[in-house]
Formats: structure tokens, sequence, C-alpha cells
């Protein structure tokens, strides 16, 4: 278990440096479009658009890193109240859906990615192939099942997150 653990780990500190430089384009993206539409007049015609998909980058790549490291968004109120072997049992319940929820999407946005590059769909503005970006959606959903299996595999031997 300590073997895949590790790999899961890698993959999500590769996906959240990935997730940190689309966060920085993005950035610097949205800077030079207020700087050209302030200065010079002449914003950007696709800045929505491949802001958007960094984005998503951003989220996606992202969400399986948080979740490793606790930093994502749950609300705790009352929970500690509740029986270890309740929250243990709530944990391992939570991980399955979680797990089942996140193969189904990686497989249907897969899907997706797959029939966007058959059909060469492009980006309406920037007319960019558009399934690079949609295929980060499995990318992201894969990570976090992975995430998500090493997660159930903890509760079930009854470590703490």
């Amino acid at each position: 278990m300590a073997g895949f653990r590790s790999i899961v780990r890698k993959l999500n500190r590769g996906a959240a440096a990935i997730a940190a430089a689309a966060l920085l384009a993005m950035i610097a993206l949205l800077t030079l479009q207020v700087l050209l539409r302030r200065v010079f007049t002449s914003p950007l015609s696709y800045t929505d658009e491949v802001s958007g998909s960094l984005l998503v980058a951003v989220t996606l790549l992202g969400v399986s890193y948080a979740m490793e490291k606790g930093d994502h968004f749950r609300v705790d109120m009352g929970f500690e109240r509740l029986p270890p072997a309740f929250l243990r049992g709530l944990r391992i319940g939570w991980c399955v859906v979680g797990i089942v929820f996140s193969v189904v999407l990686a497989y249907e946005t897969g899907a997706y990615a797959l029939e966007s590059a058959r059909m060469g769909s492009v980006a309406i503005d920037s007319q960019t192939l558009a399934w690079p970006i949609q295929a980060l959606l499995p990318v992201g959903f894969a990570l976090l099942g992975l995430e998500l299996v090493t997660q159930l595999l903890d509760a079930i031997v009854g470590r703490s997150s």
C-alpha cells in the first residue's frame, strides 16, 4: 500500500505543479489583457476563452493535491461530536461514493474529449483544438479517484486523514 500511496503522491505533486504553472499563465494573460485594453485600447479577443481553459486546468489538476493535503472545503460543524467508529464509517462511505463518481466522470469526460478530437472541434474565438483542454477533465477526475482510493485504504485500516 505504501508503494501505491507514493505513486499517487508523486502524481498529485506533478499535477499541482502544472496547475501552478497554469495559474501563473492565467495571471499573466489577464494582466496583459488589462494593459492592452487600458493603455493601448486594443484588447485580445480570446482572453476569456483561454483564461477559462486555464481555470479548468488549475481546478482539476489541483483538486487531488488539495485533498491529499486536507486543504479542500468541507463543513466540520458537529462532526467532532460523533463517535469515531461512526466517523470512520462515514469516511469509508464518502470515499466509495467519491470513487464511483470520479470513475464515471473520468469515463464520460474522456469519451467527450475523444469525440471532440475525432470531430476536430475548435474553440470559437481562438480556433484552437478543443480536445487538449477537454482531456484535462478525465485526468483530473482520475487523479481525484486515485487520491480517494488512498484515503479509503487509510480509513479501512484506521489511519486518520
